[in-house]
């Protein structure tokens, strides 16, 4: 049996399926069995990268055992890539909405407030997010890659586990819009980085998806360089899945770890 390979590109269906196959360390012809049609057909659907039809696609995610949110990603692999229109386009949508009235708001309540693209670029901000995001517009306005940059190590206290979360949400975003060139741009940048890789190599099939963070955000508040707790909120903003708003209030001090 050859050695499992590592999913170290943009997700992949076919790629997927492969490193499944291994990890359950399966041969083409057993993991078909396994899913109840012949090798030779699993043999042609990756050696010609085509899709399989609804129904051997379910037989397959049954077969690799997949829990809910790895079917998700791997569904989601599975269907065409999604579009997206380009950030500047959704800005100037939320300008026509009224959003920087929304979130001047918010900052004058001591929310922060943030819309993001679901690449997590930010389309606005208010002055309490942009006053706790040092140096996002050195990593092009994109929440999740200045979350790998020395300012957001330095920000942010449990950087380590956040990183991790956001590699997570990474994978399945990613997988969603793979063919998109500036999806493709982003994961070129994040791959740059010196720590992403190492975690989107050895975490394959480790995937997130929702609004509901799992923990707060542990952060050294600009304003006291004290550790503070922030809470997230994160929905649709409107009726569009384009732009998501993610309201933030700080608690107590946190715990340093």
């Amino acid at each position: 049996m050859h050695e499992t390979p590592t999913l170290d590109g943009m997700p992949d269906f076919h790629d997927t399926l492969e490193f499944l196959r291994h990890r359950h360390h399966l041969s083409r012809e057993s993991a078909a069995q396994q899913a109840g049609f012949s090798g030779s057909y699993l043999n042609r659907l990756i050696r010609d990268r085509t899709n399989p039809g609804h129904r051997v696609f379910a037989k397959l995610a049954r077969a690799f055992d997949l829990d809910p949110l790895q079917r998700r990603h791997l569904q989601e692999l599975w269907q065409p890539s999604a579009d997206l229109p380009p950030a500047e386009e959704l800005r100037q949508r939320l300008i026509g909405q009224g959003v920087q009235a929304h979130l001047d708001e918010l900052d004058a309540r001591k929310v922060l407030a943030v819309c993001c693209d679901p690449l997590r670029t930010v389309l606005h901000g208010n002055q309490i997010f942009r006053s706790t995001v040092p140096g996002l517009a050195e990593a092009d306005d994109n929440f999740s890659l200045w979350m790998f940059s020395p300012a957001a190590r330095d920000s942010i206290v449990n950087w380590e586990s956040e990183i991790r979360y956001t590699v997570a949400i990474l994978r399945g975003t990613l997988g969603r819009y793979r063919d998109l060139p500036r999806a493709r741009s982003l994961f070129r940048k994040l791959r740059a980085t010196p720590e992403f890789p190492g975690l989107w190599d050895s975490t394959p099939m480790q995937v997130a998806y929702g609004c509901r963070r799992p923990a707060p955000i542990n952060l050294r508040a600009p304003w006291t360089n004290q550790p503070r707790s922030l809470s997230l909120e994160i929905s649709e903003y409107g009726e569009s899945s384009d732009v998501f708003i993610a309201n933030g209030v700080f608690g107590t001090r946190a715990i340093a770890c």
